[in-house]
């Protein structure tokens, strides 16, 4: 059980700075580096399972990255946002 928590708390420190990274980036400007599901989502401001449909579908170029995961270029998600990604608007 110890093993898991150590894990889980690991991950959730790896979220926060993913995420206090990405809100200090100006809209429009991503990390210049290969960007996970959930980064791509939290930026265009989508659900995760809508990136993994768009690149399943062609929509949006993602490299392997290990044997499950994906990752994605920024200009590649920039060029999605451009063509019609399904955003939601931040009021």
């Amino acid at each position: 059980m110890k093993r898991h928590s150590t894990m889980e708390s690991t991950a959730a420190r790896n979220d926060n700075v993913t995420r206090e990274q990405l809100g200090t980036a100006a809209p429009g400007d991503l990390p210049n580096r290969l960007l996970t599901t959930f980064e791509v989502a939290e930026f265009v401001g989508c659900h995760e399972e809508t990136v993994r449909r768009a690149y399943l579908r062609g929509l949006l170029t993602s490299t392997r990255f290990g044997v499950r995961g994906r990752r994605f270029h920024p200009r590649d998600v920039l060029d999605w946002i451009q063509r019609g990604a399904p955003t939601r608007s931040v009021a």
